[in-house]
């Protein structure tokens, strides 16, 4: 059985993306951090000229007898969702910190 291209780029991009942004619950982020994240994640890809499609995949996971929206996310997306939640957050915080220090160390 043949598939289209644009049935098979879609497979692509959905299964291409290892990462879904509920994995983020297990660094203490609530779903209402998360999706605030994600959506200043994408503004970021928007505003460089990204394909959101690239990085943002919306799904809709099963968890705790519940069915919520998720994305399953490029690594990209991923860092970028991390990158752009609440710094209140210790893992977060350090997480920004590090990239920090990590960009300072190359500019030097």
């Amino acid at each position: 059985m043949h598939r289209a291209p644009s049935e098979w780029m879609e497979s692509w991009q959905y299964y291409s993306k290892k990462y879904r942004a509920s994995d983020l619950l297990n660094e203490g982020l609530t779903p209402g951090e998360i999706s605030v994240a994600i959506q200043r994640a994408m503004d970021a890809c928007n505003a460089r000229g990204l394909e959101i499609d690239e990085h943002f995949v919306p799904v809709y996971t099963r968890f705790n007898g519940g069915i919520y929206k998720d994305f399953r996310l490029s690594k990209l997306g991923l860092l970028l969702t991390f990158l752009n939640a609440q710094p209140q957050n210790p893992n977060v915080a350090a997480f920004q910190i590090e990239v920090v220090k990590y960009y300072l160390s190359r500019r030097q």
